[in-house]
């Protein structure tokens, strides 16, 4: 049995650029919260609305924090191309697009980020049977185009879900996050049909976010059919033992991820030794 201090830290796996992206969006945030407080104790006209921006805020540095305990408490190895879009993302729609009120203004922003949402879910579609095929206790089997089809289903789902955790905030504290509240601009538009800017909002959703599923899951049918693990390299792993990492990089062709899986290795030791030392 493995000792404490033997356990793999996946925190050294992390490319720089997570951490400096991680750093500069979380005091961003924080700078952000500290507005919204200093807006309250002044008690102005929208001290609804900086309560608002504080809980959105908050949301956002929780989110923030998820990836780094699920490599902790899990061991689950995540991507830092996925953790830096996942950062931006988690950023850009909670500080970007509700504090600072972007989704009203672009049209583009919003859909970009529903696109971009289908490509990661469908991602992690992919990697949950990646676990399930892993798994010791259970093997699955599974053809190529059923792996595909479940993982792109899988994101069509949490869609779905969204548009109706969408719907259902905007039905009891009356927001405007299906962006059916129209400006005066818009109210003057003859072409402009009111009874469906909800509805329209909601289902340019659902596309944007089919068609980036649906781009990653071809890719991902293909590369499983023809055994090339296109997407292994942004797919989740779990890692308990950096020898056996190794191994199965080295097996789905992942050269990449055994470098980083070594110097990460490399590097905790050292940290161990020269903790020791103190």
């Amino acid at each position: 049995m493995k000792n404490n201090t033997d356990e793999v830290n996946l925190l050294y796996l992390d490319h720089k650029s997570v951490k400096w992206v991680h750093l500069i969006f979380q005091t961003l945030i924080i700078l952000t919260m500290v507005g919204s407080v200093i807006s309250i104790i002044k008690a102005t006209n929208e001290i609804e609305n900086q309560i608002s921006h504080l809980i959105l805020s908050t949301s956002a540095l929780v989110l923030f924090n998820v990836p780094n305990f699920l490599k902790i408490k899990y061991k689950l190895y995540i991507p830092s191309v996925l953790q830096v879009v996942s950062l931006i993302f988690i950023y850009s729609h909670f500080i970007l697009g509700e504090i600072f009120r972007l989704y009203d203004y672009s049209i583009l922003f919003d859909k970009v980020l529903h696109t971009t949402s289908g490509i990661a879910i469908t991602i992690l579609g992919f990697s949950l049977i990646n676990f399930l095929n892993q798994s010791k206790n259970l093997y699955l089997k599974l053809s190529p185009f059923f792996v595909a089809f479940f993982s792109f289903c899988f994101s069509l789902t949490i869609a779905a879900l969204w548009e109706l955790f969408e719907f259902g905030v905007d039905s009891i504290f009356n927001s405007n996050m299906q962006r059916w509240k129209v400006s005066v601009t818009e109210l003057s538009n003859a072409t402009l049909d009111l009874g469906r800017v909800g509805l329209i909002d909601s289902m340019l959703d659902i596309i944007v976010c089919m068609l980036g599923s649906l781009l990653v899951s071809t890719i991902g049918y293909f590369s499983l059919k023809t055994k090339k693990n296109i997407l292994n390299r942004v797919m989740f792993h779990r890692i308990v033992d950096y020898d056996l990492a190794i191994e199965d990089a080295i097996e789905s062709g992942d050269y990449k991820l055994v470098e980083a899986i070594k110097k990460a290795r490399i590097m905790q030791t050292s940290n161990k030794f020269s903790n020791k030392n103190k």
